[in-house]
């Protein structure tokens, strides 16, 4: 009778702990799919950013010229003829339809809308060849190693949501003969505080590319 009342008791206990393990698993599910989320943008992101350093290497030596002559001739709208230049380097597939990206809307990172006169509000929007989503402005004619020429943003989610800035989406400085990343010029302590959700999420670009997690 004791024997029973044993494996009873044990039986019991057995169960209990299989139903706490299942629990916690299940409330980790969402951390461990999110940690793995985030993961898979940051990688996607460090290789857009190296393959974007290869491909304006490429563009200072072959097109270079060609955006130049764009900016010293008489064309009153630049900025699309430039974007037709740059975007092979972009890594843009112009032949895709570009009707699903005109409902296509961004934000800081901390949720507030880009004003116009922002240098990362971009107007020209395209799908890359891997289906991610490219914004495109162009900045200055004169621009320098110092004064960028354009900004390019980079939604690694594609049209599926957050949609914002150092969150899916990260961003890219041209300059004359090299680009940099949102945020270069910061130390990695102050990357680490603007890459927060209360900040624009700019310097989440460079904080990333540095080794910063989410």
């Amino acid at each position: 009778m004791m024997m029973k009342q044993l494996k009873a008791f044990n039986m019991v206990e057995i169960m209990i702990v299989v139903c706490l393990l299942a629990t916690t698993v299940i409330l980790c599910l969402p951390t461990i799919f999110n940690n793995s989320k985030e993961a898979k943008i940051i990688s996607g992101w460090k290789r857009s950013f190296a393959e974007m350093q290869s491909n304006f290497e490429v563009f200072n030596v072959s097109d270079a010229d060609v955006i130049e002559k764009i900016c010293r001739s008489n064309v009153t709208e630049k900025e699309p003829e430039i974007f037709k230049v740059i975007s092979p380097y972009l890594n843009v597939d112009l032949s895709r339809n570009p009707n699903p990206l005109k409902s296509y809307h961004y934000r800081f990172k901390n949720g507030s809308q880009i004003p116009m006169q922002s240098m990362v509000f971009t107007k020209f929007f395209a799908y890359q060849e891997n289906g991610n989503i490219v914004g495109f402005r162009w900045l200055d004619c004169e621009c320098s190693d110092k004064v960028p020429c354009a900004t390019a943003i980079f939604d690694l989610n594609g049209i599926k949501k957050p949609n914002r800035i150092g969150d899916d989406i990260f961003g890219i400085y041209i300059y004359k003969n090299r680009i940099e990343a949102f945020g270069a010029e910061f130390t990695n302590n102050q990357l680490e505080r603007q890459c927060t959700p209360h900040t624009n999420g700019l310097g989440c670009s460079e904080y990333y590319l540095r080794g910063g997690k989410f």
